[in-house]
């Protein structure tokens, strides 16, 4: 494949810097891999136990003792605060038969104790008492113990690792992701959205899903008059170990917008900052628009509580940039927030995942609500209480419920006999570089 060269338009905008494509070697992508129960199987132990999750938000967990859990196909995690800061993740099985010590999703613990019979245990997991121990050839107390894992605290986010020889989460996100995020202070947010949704489709639609831009115009009119969408104008890159980032410029509508005029919500965005819309007529003048936004929260910003402007590029105060990190956890940063879209896999059914959606918000002085990206009147600047919907059941929001609404087709499609292998543009180079890394994983 060759890259596509952008536009003048491109060139000219402030972005993040361009990174080297990743040498891609055109594997096939099978069906099996969204279709077969072994192969399913197989990706927990060649895949799941070898990469970094995300298991919770670190604020909901600020004390010794406080805990979140966490599934992942059929395995729980508990992560634990210890008393000196830090977090453990343990296995959410009792080493001497192999109940769950908890179904809690979270809870404040000076112990755990096992609900079948009572073994019971210390914050970082030791057996510290079992009935009966005179009755026990050697003493479970101070020897056996949960089992535990890589854990660490990053972005906001307590990460958890199977794999003890995996590289640290840094090291696997690389140098310009882990950069970038941090400019985001996301460790300051609030998530004030926290859904979970059961869909019909294999995780891996939902992945490659969110890995191209290629579908927007088709399945997302309504982001046309506000993003750009069109692929000369926006930037993709690839990473090492499957990770890759796409850049869409806002303040800047689509070629298919059907106006001169900037209209809404660019208008009330413009006025918010002293501009008026009006004053940029055509595409030629909307790229002036946007950089002059960006100077007006520049300087106007902090006095209005938006403090964290202080920390980001000129190009964060006003676009978006998708950050697809292998295998599933997509995180969508915006001037103002920060949105995680992530499919998790089925324990048993390759046709069936969960997709959580989480949005999380930028503290702002005086700002007591925040508008909904799932719809409906806008969001308290506050803790969300976690949702679990099937999918049709309540809006997931408005876009999410567009790409959710094609996944299931495209899973009844891949099983067909009429399936023949994908035909893909180089704008969705991103996910076949997604497939590559997981069938080097995978072995195939």
């Amino acid at each position: 494949m060759t890259s596509h060269k952008p536009t003048a338009l491109a060139q000219a905008l402030g972005r993040p810097p361009k990174e080297r494509d990743i040498a891609l070697r055109s594997d096939t992508i099978s069906a099996d891999r969204y279709l077969c129960a072994d192969y399913l199987r197989h990706e927990f132990e060649s895949v799941w136990h070898k990469i970094w999750n995300i298991g919770g938000v670190a604020y909901q967990m600020p004390e010794p003792g406080d805990f979140l859990t966490a599934d992942i196909g059929i395995d729980s995690i508990i992560m634990v605060r210890q008393d000196d800061g830090s977090v453990k993740a343990l296995f959410n099985a009792c080493p001497h038969r192999g109940t769950r010590i908890t179904e809690a999703s979270d809870g404040h613990a000076q112990r755990f104790a096992c609900p079948y019979h009572g073994w019971e245990f210390n914050r970082e997991g030791v057996v510290t008492f079992v009935p009966d121990e005179e009755d026990f050839k050697e003493s479970p107390c101070g020897k056996a113990r949960l089992k535990d894992m890589r854990c660490e605290e990053r972005f906001g986010f307590i990460w958890f690792n199977f794999d003890s020889d995996a590289p640290c989460l840094d090291d696997f996100l690389g140098e310009t992701i882990t950069r970038e995020l941090d400019a985001h202070r996301i460790e300051d947010m609030l998530r004030v959205l926290d859904m979970t949704a059961e869909a019909s489709c294999n995780w891996k639609i939902i992945t490659d899903n969110f890995n191209e831009a290629y579908h927007v115009k088709v399945l997302h009119p309504e982001l046309i008059p506000y993003i750009a969408a069109d692929y000369q104008d926006c930037q993709f890159d690839t990473f090492a170990n499957g990770h890759n980032r796409g850049w869409f410029p806002s303040f800047l509508p689509s070629k298919q917008y059907g106006s001169d005029t900037i209209g809404e919500p660019l208008k009330s965005m413009a006025r918010m900052w002293g501009l008026n819309s009006d004053d940029y007529v055509g595409r030629e003048n909307w790229q002036q628009l946007r950089v002059d936004i960006q100077q007006a929260k520049r300087t106007q910003g902090p006095a209005k509580g938006y403090h964290h402007y202080t920390h980001l590029a000129d190009y964060q105060l006003t676009d978006y940039v998708i950050y697809n990190l292998f295998p599933n956890n997509v995180i969508t940063v915006g001037p103002d927030g920060v949105q995680l879209l992530r499919p998790r896999p089925h324990p048993t059914d390759p046709a069936q995942c969960l997709f959580d959606h989480w949005w999380l918000v930028n503290k702002v002085e005086g700002q007591a609500s925040t508008p909904s990206p799932a719809g409906g009147p806008d969001l308290p600047v506050e803790d969300a209480m976690h949702e679990h919907v099937r999918y049709g059941e309540k809006s997931l929001g408005t876009t999410a419920d567009q790409d959710l609404s094609i996944a299931k087709m495209q899973q009844l499609g891949l099983g067909s006999a009429g399936f023949q292998g994908y035909w893909m543009p180089e704008q969705e180079r991103r996910v076949q570089s997604f497939h590559e890394t997981l069938n080097d994983l995978m072995g195939n």
